[in-house]
């Protein structure tokens, strides 16, 4: 999968926040953190937000007035699991490197590889490989976590909560399909929790600290309901590789 097709989510004035995922030609996903970020619920809804699509924006602080982009009319935000999904005016025409995800409806095995994009310009590969965290060492940082509806990831190498505290990035899997691999979106990267109090937020920049992600497949009626499609229009059964 290209990183185009993950969005980012800007302010007005197009200054990178996060990132979002498209599902349908108008509604894509993310972090309830991020969709709250410098957005009072004052201002939930129309105006508030861009959606700029296109891979040569993606590591773009202040992306350029040309870029693509879209004027969110609706979010709604799950702060209990820490999910955002966004409508946007009109609709995204899809081709090239610029396509929707199916969300996996399968359960995560343990051994099951994920990944997500680097939040930063990467240099080579864009990708870093996502391991789940064992439940015991997950409780100790987050008791009760999977009443959530969370995923459990363990740190990563190279982790930098300075760039990406607000997550929001797709987390991907690869759906067995007859005719090859599917890259899938299984979550979306949350908040980071350590025994460092300030865990979660930049200040910390904790190497150690686990991350706690929003599942997808728990949101795909919701999904559907706003997007007015049938949920199994969303979703790709094939088990993950």
């Amino acid at each position: 999968m290209d990183a185009a097709q993950d969005a980012s989510m800007e302010g007005i004035g197009l200054q990178r926040r996060c990132a979002a995922t498209i599902i349908t030609s108008n509604t894509l996903v993310t972090s309830a953190v991020c969709a709250k970020s410098d957005y009072p619920s004052s201002k939930y809804g129309q105006g508030g937000w861009r959606i700029v699509t296109g891979a040569e924006e993606r590591y773009m602080q202040t992306p350029p007035s040309t870029a693509q982009t879209y004027v969110v009319s609706n979010v709604q935000i799950d702060e209990c699991s820490n999910f955002a999904i966004i409508q946007i005016q009109g609709s995204m025409s899809f081709g090239g490197q610029l396509m929707p995800m199916f969300i996996s409806s399968h359960p995560v095995s343990n051994g099951a590889t994920l990944y997500t994009f680097k939040t930063s310009d990467p240099a080579g590969d864009s990708f870093l490989s996502l391991t789940q965290g064992m439940a015991t060492d997950c409780e100790q940082f987050l008791p009760g976590y999977s009443d959530h509806n969370f995923m459990c990831t363990q740190p990563v190498l190279g982790q930098a909560v300075t760039e990406d505290y607000l997550g929001g990035d797709p987390i991907i899997g690869f759906s067995e399909q007859p005719d090859g691999p599917l890259a899938v979106l299984v979550g979306v990267t949350g908040l980071y929790y350590s025994t460092q109090a300030d865990a979660q937020s930049a200040a910390a920049n904790d190497a150690t600290a686990y991350r706690f992600n929003a599942l997808a497949a728990s949101h795909v009626q919701d999904i559907a309901t706003l997007a007015a499609v049938n949920p199994q229009s969303l979703v790709s059964t094939g088990d993950l590789g």
